[in-house]
């Protein structure tokens, strides 16, 4: 729970062709109740043919239209691009297609006691539906008269399972200032050809938790939800406290697969709850399973009936006042009151740099580059996506004169965004400025960073002492996170000793330097302008133009960066106000020439492989460079300047097919490629670039 991190794409080989039978898709919504429909932006129809590779068909979300070669398939039509937590993977067969939660981290991995036999945490899916329909169908589009249109029907259904909770008899709901939650034992992979449930359980974090102060005189339930509460629980609103019901409430709601093993007790529903007083490294908690009276074991088997069906869980909810699972919370989730803690301004204005302006580098032969000066917006960390950050804060009496005083006036604080957009960033306990002097703040976000990665934080960090010319600012070390499998060599790939592959999940990690006088006149927030410490990659192919042919297509399977450093630091020290950047700006961009490269990270070291997620792309011009990298997934790289003796290359693994119309695909051999980058290039911090290649054929 609390920060969340993850980051994966949905990684399948798939094949789009137009043959010469005309198909009409018609997709049917009937199948899912009006109050439960959120219509996909679109969806996807996977045809499995008997000979041949897998086709995917992108469409609205009404159908549309497709043109197959002559084949008998079998399909399945799904919302395989809409959910920003579900991956997919398959090897091109309808059996073996699955479904899954991607794996995420957050202070729940830190602080929870683990499950003996321990579960991994994913993401929930989320906007909490997946629609599919998965009947196997036989599509036989030989012998179709000339003229004809064969069309296919699909009828999708939600095959996400949502369960609610209630704790009631909570202490300090009122203190709450944000909230999560996990629930173990639920599986995190389904495959649907055959509606099975991969059979290791998980433990989903999820966010959708509420607390409810007082929860009969809350006007956020309504008359019907209070009638069903009684009807359940006749003396709900008795004044009598040690029924509970007259306490404070969290309530929440989480999507899954479904839960598994449901016999053995193995629920543990997890409630997460801070509130201003702390700083990220604990919260108030709560605990529920299968020891307890109130069972969330018993519960979840009740609402999901003897059948698992849809209506047996709402007949479940009319007779347990509404929920799928009601707690009583028995002393273990209270939350007191944070020191200090109040909603005023908390002192800070807070923005977050876009990415600097993008570089196309041309590789190994491909024609020159020019230098885009528009920047590549991603979905990477932004103002709306950082919801916390740590800051340390050095009163000076005298500015950075010898001898003179000073003191900690914030030592790794934790600074969050509440969840009121009418309120500013806040912390607690509060801060006073001094009446003289000066204060420099140096901050990093997010604050959730993983302790596995950011080896040097902030606390107790650059305050110890004062050189004799110059201030010991902070240093962060930090270690690029390296995949678990990085040291099994791919099959095939002809590498006896290969280095370790740093891993898909990666954080975005953001720093900031500021100088105010103390105290500002006129009083108003500290300015705290964020900017990107890495490097950000990404690739892009075309087939070499003296090779191109239209017979010919080319699919890339692997591409990495080889040996680049993936350990580094990197002092926060302001920038001088030179020409160029000589440290982190305050208030402006990074400053870039072509004779003074921004790297400002030191002590490099951990040579490594980078390692993209790819589309799914088919290269079939000599003109237009086709992107191997959705404009999301750019690996983040350690700013640094290539050293030839480290011999730093991009490598590339690819397909070569030959294509026809009568044919189709037909695969012809495999190739790889190296492309080594220049000695002296430089990986500048807060860079984008597009690495441009072009692929030959053998």
């Amino acid at each position: 729970m609390g920060c969340f991190t993850a980051c994966e794409h949905k990684e399948l080989f798939l094949h789009s062709t137009r043959g010469n039978v005309p198909i009409q898709v018609v997709i049917h919504w009937d199948s899912v109740p009006d109050n439960k429909l959120s219509l996909p932006r679109d969806m996807t129809v996977h045809w499995y043919p008997e000979t041949g590779s897998l086709i995917a068909s992108d469409m609205g979300v009404y159908g549309g239209h497709e043109w197959l070669n002559e084949n008998i398939y079998d399909v399945m039509c799904m919302d395989f691009n809409g959910n920003s937590n579900l991956a997919f993977r398959s090897n091109g067969t309808r059996p073996d297609f699955e479904a899954y939660n991607i794996r995420t981290s957050g202070t729940y991995n830190v602080l929870v006691p683990q499950l003996p036999g321990g579960e991994v945490t994913v993401a929930e899916a989320v906007p909490y539906h997946f629609y599919i329909d998965s009947r196997s169908q036989d599509i036989d589009t030989r012998n179709i008269p000339a003229g004809d249109t064969l069309t296919v029907h699909f009828y999708p259904k939600d095959v996400l399972r949502e369960f609610t909770f209630l704790i009631y008899d909570v202490t300090g709901a009122k203190n709450i200032a944000s909230s999560s939650g996990a629930i173990s034992g639920m599986s995190a992979s389904y495959f649907p050809a055959a509606g099975n449930l991969a059979a290791s359980p998980s433990t989903i974090l999820f966010q959708r938790v509420q607390a409810i102060p007082d929860a009969q005189t809350s006007n956020r339930w309504t008359d019907k939800e209070k009638e069903l509460f009684a009807a359940k629980n006749p003396d709900w609103a008795s004044s009598d406290t040690t029924a509970g019901w007259t306490r404070d409430w969290v309530t929440g709601k989480f999507v899954t697969f479904g839960p598994l093993d449901r016999n053995e007790n193995r629920f543990r529903l997890t409630v997460e709850a801070f509130n201003r007083a702390n700083n990220g490294t604990y919260g108030a908690w709560g605990y529920w399973n299968g020891q307890w009276e109130n069972t969330v074991a018993a519960q979840i088997d009740s609402a999901m009936g003897r059948n698992g069906t849809l209506e047996e869980q709402l007949a479940w909810r009319q007779r347990n006042g509404g929920y799928d699972i009601i707690l009583f919370n028995d002393h273990r989730l209270t939350v007191p009151e944070g020191e200090g803690g109040n909603t005023t301004d908390g002192g800070f204005n807070v923005s977050v740099d876009d990415w600097g302006p993008m570089i196309e580098v041309p590789l190994a032969g491909s024609s020159s580059g020019t230098r885009n000066a528009s920047a590549l917006r991603a979905a990477v960390n932004t103002l709306e996506t950082v919801s916390h950050f740590i800051v340390n804060g050095v009163w000076k009496e005298d500015g950075w004169t010898i001898g003179g005083e000073w003191s900690c006036l914030f030592n790794a604080q934790w600074v969050y965004k509440p969840e009121d957009p009418m309120k500013a960033w806040d912390y607690s306990p509060k801060k006073y400025w001094p009446s003289s002097g000066e204060v420099d703040f140096y901050a990093y976000a997010p604050g959730g960073l993983s302790n596995s990665n950011l080896k040097t934080g902030l606390f107790n960090n650059g305050n110890d002492t004062l050189l004799l010319s110059s201030p010991a600012y902070p240093v962060l070390e930090y270690i690029m996170p390296f995949k678990n499998d990085s040291l099994t060599p791919p099959p095939g790939t002809g590498e006896p000793n290969p280095v370790p592959v740093v891993d898909e999940i990666q954080d975005d990690l953001l720093v900031a330097v500021q100088n105010s006088p103390s105290p500002p006149l006129p009083i108003s927030p500290v300015p705290m302008n964020f900017h990107h410490a890495f490097s950000r990659v990404s690739v892009k192919a075309r087939i070499a133009p003296t090779d191109y042919s239209k017979e010919y297509r080319i699919k890339v399977t692997r591409v990495d960066l080889h040996n680049l450093c993936t350990r580094g630091k990197l002092e926060l020290k302001p920038d001088a106000g030179s020409t160029f950047s000589t440290g982190i700006p305050m208030n402006d961009p990074f400053i870039y020439d072509d004779v003074h490269p921004v790297i400002l990270w030191t002590d490099l070291d951990s040579l490594a492989n980078y390692r993209f997620k790819l589309l799914s792309t088919t290269v079939i011009s000599d003109d237009d460079y086709a992107a191997l990298v959705h404009s999301n997934d750019g690996v983040f790289v350690m700013p640094q300047i290539v050293d030839a003796a480290n011999k730093t290359a991009l490598y590339v693994e690819y397909n070569i097919y030959t294509y026809s119309v009568i044919t189709g695909e037909q695969y012809v051999t495999s190739a790889t490629k190296l492309f080594p980058f220049t000695d002296g290039f430089a990986f500048e911090t807060g860079r984008n670039y597009m690495l441009r290649i072009e692929l030959k054929i053998p």
